[in-house]
């Protein structure tokens, strides 16, 4: 049976900037996400630091840092992606705040839906 409402999930996996902490980055994220939910577009997201397990996830890049951000939808995502890309303010700042948190060429993307 299809099910017509995929949720969808954005999953970046990164390091963080030299100096930079966890807390600080979890603020950063959290008003981004808040910002994203409060346009419609996000339902849930997550922060977790990375264990690896010896001898899997080999093949996988290097990050310690995981995030997700949830959406109802692939319809959801794409308009928030788009949302993000248009490089408008008030998410032009948010983002890049968030993202000089980070390693500059340490992240990762892709997304999930379910299926």
């Amino acid at each position: 049976m299809e099910n017509p409402r995929q949720a969808a999930i954005l999953h970046g996996m990164f390091e963080l900037a030299d100096g930079v902490s966890e807390q600080e980055f979890a603020a950063a994220f959290t008003v981004f996400f808040e910002h994203l939910r409060d346009q419609g577009f996000a339902v849930r997201c997550r922060i977790m630091r990375r264990r690896p397990l010896d001898g899997f996830g080999v093949p996988l890049p290097h990050f310690a840092h995981y995030a997700a951000i949830e959406f109802r939808d692939l319809d959801s995502e794409q308009a928030c992606y788009d949302y993000v890309k248009a490089d408008a303010e008030p998410v032009r700042s948010l983002h890049r705040a968030m993202n000089a948190k980070v390693r500059r060429g340490s992240a990762y993307f892709f997304v999930s839906a379910d299926i």
